[in-house]
């Protein structure tokens, strides 16, 4: 299908571009067209090339998630007219991704948006929604259905919308958060406590015992500073690194108080995982608590300088593409 759309095209290592093109950019069995986006941090390390995020060649559209309707289908599972998300697998990194208005998709992780769910509450949850639940379903599969949660990098979309989950499921949320402007917001998604952030202590190897869990979406010190706080046989869900990639810790949590550090991967989960994390985001997330969480909707033309502002730490939370507009 030959139709001239517009898309942001990565043109080498931190160099973009708004152009208008003839086709997808993606060679997939599905094609979609796309009505939003997201922009995460892993988005936000290819656009502005602070990562070799993208392991395809340029020209490249970036893009890690989207959600729209099916145009054309080779595959039987995927009719036009049915709405779709896409998130991670490898989109936006090896093959063509969702910064764009019309994109032909692979199908291993293509997923039918669950009823009641729109596109937009979709996107506005996208990867950082799938990984908070997901990291939400690692805490109950270890036994923490209950009690106090803390989450690190509060002011994150993972940590935002975890926030946001964990006081819908009636645990007692403990927002961490350097920002502090932000606090009020994350009160305002559930916390029933916002800190600062928390710091380690090389002398002590095992702290006051705080959580039953964790969702970490900071990593480093923040992770390191978490670890030595969770009660007997808590759990620590991982996904993220804005806070540095080293994790300095001791045996000592995982040996003497029987914790379980388990990291959260979206972009390679299992399909049925993510369809159940998705039924239930559609059941805990309506579209009035998606807008709280949603700090801008902007546009194709706006996501290189959101992006720049979000490495530098100026764009907390969720960003939502809308691709709408002329063809």
């Amino acid at each position: 299908m030959k139709q001239i759309h517009k898309a942001l095209i990565l043109t080498g290592l931190g160099q973009c571009s708004i152009a208008r093109i003839s086709g997808p950019g993606g060679e997939g069995p599905v094609l979609v067209a796309v009505e939003y986006s997201g922009i995460n941090y892993k988005d936000a390390l290819a656009v502005t090339g602070m990562a070799k995020i993208v392991r395809a060649s340029f020209p490249f559209i970036p893009g890690i998630d989207l959600a729209g309707t099916v145009l054309e289908s080779d595959l039987e599972d995927y009719k036009p007219g049915e709405r779709v998300v896409l998130t991670g697998g490898g989109l936006g990194e090896r093959y063509s991704g969702g910064y764009t208005q019309l994109q032909a998709v692979p199908s291993k992780y293509l997923l039918k948006i669950p009823v009641g769910m729109s596109t937009r509450t979709c996107m506005i949850l996208g990867t950082a929604g799938l990984t908070a639940m997901l990291s939400i379903m690692v805490l109950e599969d270890h036994g923490v259905v209950d009690g106090e949660i803390l989450v690190t990098g509060a002011s994150s979309g993972v940590g935002m919308i975890a926030v946001t989950l964990l006081a819908s499921l009636g645990y007692t949320v403990i927002a961490s958060c350097g920002s502090t402007h932000l606090w009020h917001k994350l009160e305002g998604l559930g916390a029933s406590r916002t800190i600062n952030r928390i710091s380690t202590d090389a002398d002590r190897p095992l702290m006051h015992a705080q959580y039953d869990g964790v969702v970490d979406a900071a990593g480093g010190k923040a992770l390191s500073a978490a670890l030595p706080r969770v009660r007997v046989h808590g759990c620590v869900a991982a996904s993220g690194n804005a806070a540095g990639a080293e994790l300095n810790t001791t045996v000592y949590p995982f040996i003497l108080r029987g914790i379980t550090l388990t990291g959260i991967d979206s972009n390679t989960a299992p399909v049925e995982d993510r369809r159940v994390a998705w039924e239930r985001l559609q059941q805990l997330v309506s579209e009035r608590k998606a807008d709280q969480l949603l700090m801008a909707t902007v546009s194709l033309e706006d996501i290189a300088s959101v992006c720049s502002a979000k490495i530098a730490g100026k764009a907390p939370g969720r960003f939502l593409v809308s691709t709408a507009g002329e063809m």
